[in-house]
């Protein structure tokens, strides 16, 4: 039988010491300014019912979770999105807390992915979520955070933003049936002209269908709204493109005109989503970093309706475009002999009191300690039990006994 004690499962890895630092330097710069923003952390379960997931507003894909059961045989499964849980918990224990809330987290989700695919399914995720607010203020406030966020991990950031409301107005005035408009969902979300102009072609002299052939093409600046309105304006559609336009002018007077595009064509879960929807990129790497948008049904399914929104950033694909550092050395190294054992570890309390990196020598002669302390790059010795100042190791000759 085959073993795999010495190997990480599919779409697992091990993070070591300069990988760590570069996630948790990122993590840092986010929750510091979600921290600044008023937003307060949570943490939810690694562990949920497999109920959690199976709503009619989660939109989630079962098939990418990883499943197991407790000991009561009750289906369980690994975290694989933070949001929902989030309104499990807005809709429960924060039921009765005022409105607006505005959470922040940093936490794993869990995602079978397919094979091949080259992307990971333990995904360090950091993120927000607004809850109890509808207006054109709280989604000015998550797009410009949004914005932020991007501009802190790193250059070259942008964000396209889109309304679902435009593209369910088209849709849902086209004569199809379900499984005929979700395959046209897919076209348009994947930008698969050939295949969407198959579908279309079905529809010959349906307005509905003309605007959808065109929509993976509404991309750009302000033109967009121009040309979307003349393709389409019925159902709603006219509404959703005036509320996102307005949203578009107000981030241009914030001067992120250059970050931020406008994309049409920006329709993944449309059963989720209710109103704007919106993706982060970063140069160099080649996925969307960033992916949020307005989900009012979603708490309402947990039996407290409330609007919402929020977005979440994947910070391992940002880590592995950022410059790693070395690990700088400890500042002071400690060593004992037998006798000053006690005395040791007293001198490294009072030293990591004082804010410095300390670390125990292990070795059992001094000159071997000197030795090791100039090979790690440590600058100072202690030697336990003297009375005399910590020994230079980054002077010649400095330590020699």
């Amino acid at each position: 039988m085959k073993r795999f004690d010495k190997v990480t499962p599919e779409g697992t890895r091990d993070l070591l010491f300069e990988d760590c630092a570069v996630r948790q330097r990122l993590t840092n710069r986010l929750t510091e300014l979600y921290h600044r923003r008023g937003y307060r952390q949570i943490i939810t379960p690694g562990v949920e019912f497999y109920d959690v997931f199976t709503l009619p507003s989660s939109g989630f894909p079962q098939d990418s979770m990883y499943k197991l059961s407790d000991n009561r045989s009750r289906l369980m499964v690994l975290r694989p999105d933070c949001t929902i849980p989030i309104a499990r918990l807005a809709a429960t224990r924060l039921a009765g807390m005022a409105k607006p809330l505005r959470i922040y987290y940093a936490q794993n989700v869990y995602r079978m992915e397919q094979s091949l695919r080259g992307r990971l399914s333990e995904i360090w995720q950091a993120g927000v979520e607004l809850i109890g607010d509808c207006s054109l203020r709280s989604d000015l406030e998550m797009v410009e955070l949004a914005a932020s966020s991007l501009a802190g991990l790193g250059p070259g950031s942008r964000i396209e933003l889109c309304h679902i409301g435009y593209f369910r107005a088209v849709i849902g005035s086209l004569e199809a049936d379900t499984d005929t408009k979700e395959e046209i969902r897919q076209c348009v979300e994947q930008k698969n002209y050939a295949a969407l102009g198959n579908i279309l072609d079905r529809f010959p002299g349906d307005p509905a269908a003309a605007a959808l052939r065109k929509l993976p093409r509404l991309f750009g600046g302000e033109e967009v709204f121009e040309e979307a309105a003349a393709l389409f304006g019925e159902n709603g559609a006219a509404e959703s493109l005036g509320y996102l336009r307005d949203i578009y002018e107000a981030l241009c007077r914030l001067g992120l005109s250059d970050q931020i595009l406008i994309d049409l064509g920006l329709v993944n879960q449309a059963e989720y989503y209710t109103g704007i929807v919106f993706r982060g990129y970063l140069d160099g790497v080649g996925e969307p970093v960033l992916s949020g948008g307005r989900y009012d049904n979603l708490l309402r399914d947990f039996g407290e309706p409330c609007p919402a929104i929020g977005f979440a950033v994947e910070l391992d694909p940002v880590a592995a475009v950022t410059e790693h550092l070395p690990s700088p050395p400890a500042d002071a190294l400690v060593f004992a002999d037998e006798k000053h054992l006690p005395q040791a570890i007293q001198c490294i309390k009072e030293l990591t009191a004082q804010g410095k990196v300390v670390e125990n020598c292990l070795l059992d002669d001094v000159s071997q300690a000197i030795a090791y302390g100039r090979q790690q790059g440590i600058p100072l010795l202690y030697v336990a039990g003297e009375d005399q100042k910590p020994l230079d190791l980054t002077v010649e000759g400095g330590g020699d006994r």
